[in-house]
């Protein structure tokens, strides 16, 4: 089994310019030619780099997430614990090419605005969790199973801090400040052959997961204090020629 290389990635977040309530997410397209997740609607990063070592594994990733940021969509992170922990993903065991990724929350400062490098990713577009998961879901929007299942728990963390935000606090801060509360875990879906001939990727609270042979632990979402779900995507499956098809489970 071929051991993963540590990767982060960063979730950057905005209120939407016609409505402060709602918040957008930055989402920009690999390249056709990537050899991960080719043309596929990503959050910006990449692998960890010798030159982001720092003396801790998250600092590390933070380092990282920030670098990578900075490079495919020329956005500025001037302070790294302005990133906020949100989840964890492992490539399965069965790819060739694997890559354990750290994903981060930030807020985007009002003068700053994504430019991208036109060489890693392109295409960038702001879209809601919620309205990202509809396209995905009606339109075919590619977007990875792990970007899928991480935007629907953080429609999830937005819909609970619109509900508790004191008064005179924004939506933003408000999310920012209660996800701080989230103990990420360490999710490593499983693969296998799936109904339609193609390929079904099995996530960690799937009830077939224990059945499903492969590395990786039962959780029951993506974080301890996390948001609650009342189901999630548990499962999802390419079948020829290349269509999504996914299962929701409690």
């Amino acid at each position: 089994m071929n051991t993963p290389r540590r990767a982060a990635t960063i979730l950057v977040l905005r209120e939407s310019p016609s409505d402060a309530d709602t918040l957008e997410v930055l989402l920009v397209r690999r390249g056709h030619r990537a050899s991960f997740m080719a043309n596929a609607y990503v959050f910006p990063g990449g692998r960890v780099d010798d030159s982001d070592s720092q003396p801790s594994p998250e600092l590390t990733t933070q380092r990282c997430a920030a670098r990578e940021l900075a490079e495919e969509a020329g956005l500025r992170v001037d302070n790294h614990s302005d990133l906020v922990p949100f989840a964890r993903w492992i490539t399965p065991s069965a790819e060739p090419k694997r890559f354990d990724t750290d994903f981060f929350l930030w807020a985007m400062p009002s003068d700053q605005q994504p430019v991208v490098d036109d060489h890693e990713v392109f295409d960038l577009r702001w879209q809601s969790p919620q309205a990202a998961i509809a396209a995905y879901t009606n339109e075919g929007l590619n977007l990875p199973p792990p970007t899928v299942c991480t935007l629907e728990d953080l429609q999830a963390e937005i819909d609970c801090a619109q509900r508790n935000r004191p008064a005179g606090e924004t939506l933003l801060a408000c999310l920012l400040r209660s996800c701080r509360r989230r103990q990420p875990l360490t999710l490593l879906p499983r693969l296998r052959a799936s109904s339609g001939g193609g390929i079904e990727i099995v996530m960690p609270w799937d009830s077939e997961f224990a059945a499903t042979p492969g590395d990786g632990d039962i959780q029951a979402g993506l974080a301890l204090h996390a948001a609650p779900l009342s189901q999630r995507i548990s499962r999802c499956a390419i079948d020829p020629p290349g269509v999504w098809r996914f299962v929701r489970g409690g």
